[in-house]
Parts: structure tokens; C-alpha cells; sequence
């Protein structure tokens, strides 16, 4: 049969490079992006990522001594443990991304060159530029979700994550200024062990409060660039999910013969059963991590909300970033839900689009095979927090209970 496969327009790779820049950027900052994308020299590279690493977990232990020291203080406590989960679950992310570097090579080279959509061989004889303006219209819109979306929560995510040195570095400027005797803020709640008693003194202060920030930038950079990159994997997973219900109308097209029906539905097959391979590829790699976030946003909902209750009356600069550290955790939640939410639904209308294909008026090899691809299409696919539970927007309502169930367990608590 005379067929053609489908070429991306030429500023294809372009609109990819641009809708993902900040997640290539950050990562590539953090050492984690893959190695053969970025121009350093592979030894500097593997340093960058272990001294980032370094940086990362040093801080992660200093504030877990803090903790153990200030049991009895809940307030504390409270405020300190926000950063501490939050640090934490991005040290996780981060390892994740470098430890599947392999398999993240090869789903970016999928979602960069099309690769899927490539495979697909069309009919000369169907009006293939309708066809070929609807793919290209629907890549032009996952990319410019993708870009919004990133840019979007970049700039959230950063403003928190700033916020943790500018507003205690504002402070102990405007103290010194002012000649107030005061003892100097550092980013987080950390211990210094041998440190301690020396560690407000000039340039010891200086260096540590540096070494802190450090910390809230690889915080930063190691977020963005795993929700990012989940962000752009799964809605390309939901774009290959649509463009194959769309797909499915042209095989029962009345211009067709018997054959070429057939030849194209074997088509729409493959193409379903690579789409389900590369979900099932992504779950691999976020699925364990999902999980630990899921109980992290728990957490710091829980928690952040309940500080922030305490320290309502006060009005301080706490406050405000303690409400604004919400804010990005609901938002962080939302997001991972809303496009797990919209892979579901790809993968829950196509049984419907199988069966709308008009399969009655085709040949009877046809409408057995239509059949199996039926009882197939109606597999689940989803995103998983492991075994846990699905990514949608019921897990993010059942969260968001479970987080005010626990905020008032907290209050009643307090109280007493």
C-alpha cells in the first residue's frame, strides 16, 4: 500500500527546546540533566552534581539536629518542619533524576523528535494535510501548555524558595543598620554541632548563611526540574492518547477499501500499544516518588496551616511566607493531579472512540479485530503513586481532607 509518515513541522524541535527551557536550565544547574546534552566536560559535571548533592543533604542534617534538639518547642518545631519535608522530598527528586538517566534520554528523544507519532504509516489516498494540521496544531498545544505551565510555577516556586534568605537577610540588615542589639537570623532552623556557639560571629556567619541558601536555590532547582518533567511527559502520554481517538474515526472512512481499513486499524494498535509502553516508562520512574509526595504534601499543608493559625494575630513576615509556602504546596498537589486527571481521561473516552468508529458498516475481519481492541482499550491508564493510589483529582480532594482532618488534630492538641 502506498503510505506516508507523518514529519513534524520544522520549528517543532524548537517549540520543545522553548517550552522546556527551565526545566533543562535548572537541571542542568543541579547536575542532573543528561550528561550528553550539556556542553561541560563530564568530570566537572559528575562534581557539580555531587557537590549540589553535598550541599543539599548537609542542610537536610543540620536542620534534623535541630529538631531532636527542640522537641519540647512546638512552635519551633512546627515552623522548621515545612522546610525540612519539603528539602527532603526534593533531595529524593533529585537522586530519582540521576539515577534514571537512561531511561529519561530516551523518553526526551520520543518527545523531542515525535518519535511515536513517526511510526505511524498513513494512507495516501486520505486527506493526509488535514490530518497532518491536526497533529501539528495538537503538538503546538501540549508545547504551549507546557511553557505556561512552567513559567508559571517557576516563578512560584522561586519566590518561595528566595523568600527563605531574602526575608531573614533584610532582616539582620536593617537590624545592623539601625544599631538594634539582635541576634542573627539564619535561612533555616539548623544546628552547627562544635559550631554553635561561634557560629553568629563575622565570616563564619556569612559563609553558613551562604551554604543555607545554597540550599533553598537546589531546592528550588531540584523541583522544578521533576514536576517539570512530569508535567511534560504525561501530557505528551495524553496527547498520543488523543491523537490516537482521533485516528480511530479515519479507519472506518467510506473511501477505504476492506483492506486498507484493516491495514490502518493495525496501525492504530501499534501506536496504542507504544503509547501504553511509554506510560508505562514514565510510572517506572515518578511512581515511587509520587508516593513520598503525596504523604509530603499531606504534611506540609497540615502543618504549614496550623502555623500559620498560631502566628495569625502576629502579622509578622513569617506569616506571610508561611501563607505563601501554602499557597505552592496546594498549587504543587493540584498539578500533579490535574494531568495524571488528564491522562485518565484520554484513557477513559477511548473505549468510547473505538466504539463510535462506525465499525458496523466494515467487514466482518474488521469488526473482530475492532472487538479485541475494545476489551484492550479498556485497560486503566493512569499515573500511579506506586500501588498507592491514582493521580487525579479525587486523590487531590482526598489529600486536601486528610491535611484539614490532621489541622484540627493539631489545634485540639494545642489547646490542651
Amino acid at each position: 500500500m502506498d503510505t506516508e509518515h507523518y514529519q513534524p513541522e520544522e520549528d517543532y524541535g524548537e517549540l520543545v527546546q522553548r517550552s522546556t527551557y527551565w526545566v533543562r536550565a535548572l537541571a542542568t544547574t543541579m547536575g542532573i540533566w543528561p550528561g550528553q546534552y550539556v556542553s561541560m566536560r563530564s568530570h566537572w559535571y559528575r562534581r557539580l552534581y555531587y557537590f549540589m548533592l553535598l550541599m543539599h543533604w548537609l542542610n537536610t542534617y543540620l536542620q534534623t539536629e535541630f529538631f531532636f534538639r527542640n522537641l519540647g518547642n512546638l512552635g519551633l518545631v512546627v515552623q522548621g518542619l515545612c522546610s525540612f519535608v519539603s528539602i527532603t522530598t526534593t533531595g529524593i527528586k533529585v537522586m530519582r533524576i540521576h539515577a534514571y538517566e537512561a531511561e529519561i534520554v530516551q523518553l526526551w528523544k520520543t518527545l523531542q523528535d515525535a518519535t511515536f507519532i513517526k511510526k505511524i504509516r498513513f494512507l495516501r489516498k486520505t486527506d493526509r494535510g488535514t490530518i497532518f494540521q491536526r497533529i501539528h496544531n495538537l503538538l503546538a498545544r501540549q508545547c504551549k501548555e507546557v511553557q505556561l505551565n512552567l513559567r508559571f510555577y517557576t516563578l512560584v516556586v522561586g519566590l518561595v524558595a528566595s523568600n527563605y534568605s531574602i526575608i531573614p537577610a533584610c532582616s539582620n540588615l536593617y537590624n545592623q543598620f539601625q544599631g538594634n542589639a539582635f541576634n542573627r537570623s539564619f535561612v533555616y532552623n539548623t544546628y552547627y554541632p562544635l559550631l554553635e556557639p561561634i557560629k553568629r560571629r563575622s565570616p563564619l556567619f556569612e559563609l553558613l548563611f551562604c551554604s543555607e541558601s545554597l540550599s533553598g536555590y537546589t531546592t528550588w532547582a531540584g523541583v522544578v526540574a521533576f514536576d517539570g518533567l512530569y508535567v511534560a511527559m504525561v501530557l505528551y502520554a495524553a496527547s498520543l492518547m488523543r491523537l490516537l481517538r482521533d485516528l480511530l474515526h479515519e479507519t472506518a472512512n467510506p473511501g477505504l477499501t476492506d483492506a486498507e481499513r484493516a491495514f490502518f486499524q493495525r496501525e492504530c494498535i501499534l501506536h496504542h500499544i507504544r503509547t501504553i509502553q511509554l506510560i508505562e516508562k514514565i510510572n517506572e520512574i515518578f511512581s515511587p516518588v509520587l508516593l513520598v509526595q503525596l504523604f509530603t504534601s499531606t504534611s506540609i499543608i497540615c502543618v504549614i496551616a496550623f502555623a500559620a493559625s498560631m502566628h495569625a494575630d502576629e502579622g509578622d513576615s513569617q506569616t506571610m511566607l508561611m501563607v505563601l509556602y501554602l499557597i505552592a504546596a496546594i498549587y504543587q498537589l493540584f498539578q500533579f493531579c490535574w494531568y495524571g486527571q488528564r491522562l485518565q481521561n484520554e484513557g477513559t473516552e477511548l473505549p468510547r472512540s473505538v466504539y463510535d468508529a462506525q465499525w458496523e458498516l466494515c467487514a466482518q475481519r474488521f469488526k473482530s479485530t475492532q472487538h479485541v481492541l475494545l476489551l484492550y482499550s479498556q485497560r486503566q491508564i493512569e499515573m500511579r503513586a506506586w500501588s498507592f493510589s491514582a493521580m487525579s483529582l479525587e486523590t487531590f480532594s482526598t489529600i486536601i481532607r486528610s491535611a484539614a482532618s490532621y489541622f484540627t488534630v493539631l489545634q485540639t492538641l494545642a489547646e490542651e
